[in-house]
């Protein structure tokens, strides 16, 4: 029988359930103690004064938004090859989404594309996007930004606990992070906005609550000074989190071990190559990253095997909601369908990954 190998799969067990346990016994299962504990956890190990806990990332990059104020007119920077909720996010807040293609060498946004987007002076922010936890090229974005006075907002939803000397999401305005299934740490589904300016973060709890500031309690006795919505993180879910903190370093190492390996062993070529990522800084691969000429040639002969690959999401502009042709996207076109992630979870060990790593050797896709 073949044993399969997970491309990722969640992990989650008794110290969940033990952490969950305390939330029933206490009876307040909305949000409250524990959601603050989870928010201040979150604030130390990253050293950011403030975080926002939300129930989704696509939440969480809509929120940051809203807080800056961007709506209807404005326009925000997202790049082409990215997950769809970073564009859904934008157009959530009616502001256009204005798509630039990728760097050829990190998958970032392309400076030298941002540059030349016209009537530039409408954006009102950016969203560079950390995958798979690589930073790409976020200090030259972030400079660039500066000196068109225009917002940073990072969707850091891979790159939790990441970092290039400083952790993602730090760089900018306002971080962003995603806890689905699929990264370091999950709640299920769960997000959490992190910044150090002390008038968004009000911003954010005024917006993520119906509009309400100070004590709440339901009634007629709250404040409510603007529009708002219900976008609370409740105290279950934030147990779940709390408890899967505890294995951030862990899991750091043994996801920065299995990307060791594929670097080290896999053949590489012009037609066959492994995204890099600049681990003395910091950097967590939390997925390995693949060109390859001959992606759905591997992948269907990996699966037979029993290891498991993912494909990467199509070009934005290449969506219904999203239709562009390719005329400014030649980086996003050379990527189409030669993009794919190697197995990259909690339970491989040494011998797993280096079966992965003969058996792709073994196909000849780097001649």
């Amino acid at each position: 029988m073949i044993k399969k190998i997970n491309w990722f799969k969640p992990n989650v067990g008794r110290v969940e359930y033990k952490y969950v346990k305390k939330v029933i016994e206490s009876n307040y299962p909305n949000q409250g103690v524990f959601t603050k504990k989870f928010e201040k956890k979150i604030s130390k190990i990253l050293n950011v004064k403030y975080v926002v806990a939300v129930p989704s990332g696509t939440v969480a990059i809509y929120l940051a938004l809203k807080a800056l104020g961007i709506g209807k007119g404005d326009r925000v920077v997202v790049p082409n090859i990215t997950f769809v909720a970073t564009a859904n996010a934008v157009e959530m807040t009616g502001a256009k989404v204005v798509l630039v293609d990728v760097d050829k060498k990190n998958l970032g946004i392309s400076l030298d594309a941002l540059k030349k987007i016209k009537n530039n002076n409408k954006i009102k922010a950016i969203i560079p996007v950390h995958i798979s936890g690589r930073g790409s090229n976020i200090r030259e974005i972030v400079r660039y930004a500066k000196k068109k006075n225009i917002k940073i907002v990072e969707d850091a939803a891979e790159a939790f606990f990441s970092k290039n000397e400083i952790f993602f999401g730090t760089f900018g305005q306002i971080g962003c992070f995603s806890f689905s299934p699929n990264k370091i740490i999950t709640t299920g589904q769960g997000g959490a906005i992190i910044t150090n300016d002390k008038y968004i973060y009000k911003n954010l709890l005024k917006l993520k609550d119906q509009g309400r500031i100070g004590n709440v309690t339901g009634g007629g006795e709250d404040k409510i000074i603007s529009t708002g919505y219900n976008f609370k993180f409740t105290n279950i879910l934030s147990a779940i989190g709390l408890a899967q903190l505890r294995l951030l370093k862990k899991r750091k190492k043994i996801l920065t071990n299995i990307y060791k390996i594929y670097r080290d062993n896999l053949n590489t070529s012009d037609h066959f190559r492994i995204f890099n990522f600049d681990l003395n800084k910091g950097e967590l691969p939390l997925w390995t990253d693949v060109y390859s000429n001959n992606r759905d040639y591997i992948i269907k002969k990996l699966n037979k095997m029993g290891i498991e690959c993912r494909q990467f999401w199509k070009p934005l502009n290449l969506l219904p909601a999203y239709k562009k042709s390719f005329k400014n996207f030649p980086n996003s076109k050379y990527f189409l369908d030669k993009l794919f992630w190697l197995p990259s979870n909690f339970e491989i060990k040494k011998k797993d990954a280096l079966k992965i790593c003969d058996e792709i050797n073994k196909l000849n896709v780097s001649k």
